[in-house]
């Protein structure tokens, strides 16, 4: 089950940054614009049989798919066995719209408001019926937190450096994470993605030999966000010391 919504969730990914319409049509190749029969787009296993290749016009099918696909499986069955059952629903919300922030991000470098400005409120309504561990207070609190760090970076950034540092998508994903997760959730998400984000950027300026690289942000940010919850009460307990 986890497995087709990844697969989902890539097909959703891809429609946000490429088509007008969430049903506009079967999946079909991106270069060819053939549409793909049912045994090609069977999760992990077409991508591998087909050697990432579309069966039709041979050109490459992105990397994404099969990893996205993966880490969903992954993700979604940790949240499963980690989080209280009510908590759940929520939650499954809240990594969905993680999981097609890091395929677009990584895609184009691009953060679709559909999957975070737009579900703020969801996380508030949750939090007003339980299905979140944080009152409607922390949560709206959480948002405007995590949306106001970033817009003072970004303001520093530009006056110093003469350009922005990040995206708006950037911003607006912290404020969904942190009307999810509270203040607590949002600051933890932004220092793990500070500290993963500055560590792939050395490896990869060293590999390029280059002084500059853009990278997205975002699927650092959410990478934060995923450790905040599987492991929120150590969270909790360190970073209230």
């Amino acid at each position: 089950m986890f497995l087709a919504w990844g697969s989902y969730l890539n097909s959703l990914g891809y429609r946000l940054l490429h088509l007008n319409s969430f049903f506009q049509r079967r999946s079909f190749c991106p270069s060819c614009k053939k549409i793909i029969a049912w045994y090609d787009n069977l999760p992990i296993v077409s991508w591998f049989n087909l050697r990432g290749q579309c069966r039709s016009c041979k050109q490459p099918i992105s990397w994404l798919y099969p990893f996205i696909e993966i880490i969903s499986t992954l993700l979604f069955a940790l949240l499963y066995n980690y989080t209280e059952a009510h908590y759940f629903p929520a939650y499954f919300i809240f990594f969905s719209a993680l999981i097609v922030t890091i395929r677009t991000d990584l895609d184009q470098m691009l953060i679709s408001r559909y999957v975070t400005l737009y579900l703020v409120p969801i996380a508030y309504l949750a939090t007003v019926y339980n299905q979140l561990p944080l009152s409607c207070s922390m949560a709206i609190i959480g948002s405007l937190f995590g949306y106001f760090l970033l817009w003072c970076a970004k303001t520093i950034s530009k006056a110093l450096l003469g350009q922005d540092g990040m995206g708006q998508g950037d911003l607006e994903l912290l404020a969904m994470i942190g009307a999810f997760t509270g203040p607590l959730g949002c600051w933890v998400a932004l220092t793990i993605g500070s500290f993963l984000g500055t560590i792939i950027t050395l490896i990869i300026m060293a590999i390029r030999q280059q002084r500059i690289v853009k990278i997205p942000f975002g699927p650092y940010l959410a990478a934060g966000a995923i450790f905040f919850v599987l492991l929120q009460p150590a969270c909790i307990s360190y970073f209230s010391i």
